[in-house]
């Protein structure tokens, strides 16, 4: 294994649209990626993305820990042709098409402070990326403050992440003993979260907010356990329930999680009983989604025609690894992997390669 250098090449296609801000970014990308038919494949670690020689070089290379306590990929975020991800324990990962060729990557550490802490969310509910950052209690004894800021995003003007604050989560002071360990969009459009008093009274507060601006109002139980059920496909915008019914027409139990320029968060749509979860990307007239295994699924449509579907597989990962994410920057595939064992994992990252030339160009 080696550490990344500044660029990482791999048989290079350029991409002829650009999403960069006319403003120069004070912070550099870490690498500018040129993916091809052939995979890059990277494994977070302390110092941040690694660039493996291949996957097998991955295996073992990590303890199976509890998933709160574990360096991985666990949310996603969407927004233009930006792709954004939350890093448990460690930052936040941002890339984006080059108008020269390649995918931009930045990485943005949150340091020692993250370390201690889980991601419990990551959305964008005005626009502004922010993940949301926990004390996992259940794993092992806390010999961390509750986190302060819980709050953070990142900005291109600046090398690390900054902290943010909204009304409805910081009424519930780290001070006083209040972690929020739970925040997630219902189909109702309200923003549910569970407050937590780590103190000697300890006590669990529900709550809704139509805007995470304003203070919170109490939950019940049992509204907020329904907001993390699936939606049915028939809550999906219209052109992603015609790419989904083309992408899966036999399928009663299909779920899909699918992350989107659109959406503030991450949305699951399930057409009946669920099965093991498809991950997917969604954006304007195309649907990429893929199965934990690998199988994948890619839908486009184009004005006044049928969506055209191409099935494929994403390159093979090692026994006990699986796929939990996958997106589009540009004509570019990134999909997050882990190994798993149960709630545990070990080695996780993420894989770059460009849609094949077999399927339907993205742009």
């Amino acid at each position: 294994m080696m550490l990344l250098p500044c660029l990482a090449f791999s048989c290079a296609r350029a991409d002829k649209e650009s999403d960069t801000p006319a403003t120069a970014f004070t912070a550099a990308p870490m690498a500018i990626l040129q993916a091809g038919e052939h995979p890059l494949w990277f494994m977070i670690t302390e110092e941040g993305p690694l660039l493996l020689e291949s996957i097998e070089d991955a295996e073992y290379a990590a303890a199976l820990i509890p998933w709160p306590l574990a360096p991985h990929i666990n949310f996603s975020l969407a927004q233009g042709r930006y792709v954004m991800m939350a890093v448990n324990r460690r930052g936040f990962l941002c890339f984006y098409p080059q108008s020269g060729g390649g995918v931009a990557m930045h990485y943005f550490s949150g340091g020692e402070f993250w370390r201690q802490y889980t991601v419990g969310a990551f959305a964008q509910p005005q626009g502004t990326p922010f993940a949301l950052l926990y004390r996992d209690d259940m794993f092992m004894v806390p010999d961390a403050p509750l986190p302060s800021p819980r709050l953070w995003t990142f900005d291109f003007n600046l090398p690390e992440p900054r902290g943010f604050s909204l009304y409805a989560l910081d009424s519930f002071a780290p001070e006083d003993g209040w972690d929020i360990d739970t925040l997630r969009r219902g189909h109702d459009a309200q923003w549910y979260f569970r407050a937590v008093r780590k103190t000697a009274s300890p006590s669990i507060r529900t709550l809704q907010t139509a805007d995470l601006n304003l203070q919170g109002e109490a939950a019940s139980l049992g509204a907020f356990q329904n907001s993390a059920s699936p939606e049915p496909f028939s809550a999906a915008p219209a052109p992603l329930q015609e790419l989904l019914a083309a992408a899966f027409p036999d399928s009663e139990a299909v779920s899909i999680a699918a992350l989107s320029p659109e959406f503030q968060s991450v949305r699951t749509f399930a057409a009946g009983r669920q099965s093991a979860a498809l991950a997917g990307f969604y954006s304007v007239d195309l649907l990429l989604a893929a199965h934990p295994s690998g199988e994948a699924v890619f839908a486009q449509q184009a004005a006044g025609a049928l969506p055209s579907v191409s099935r494929f597989s994403l390159p093979a990962l090692p026994a006990g690894f699986v796929y939990t994410g996958i997106a589009l920057a540009g004509d570019t595939i990134i999909a997050s992997w882990e190994e798993q064992d149960g709630y545990s994992i070990g080695a996780a990252g993420f894989m770059v390669v460009l849609l094949s030339v077999n399927i339907p160009s993205a742009n």
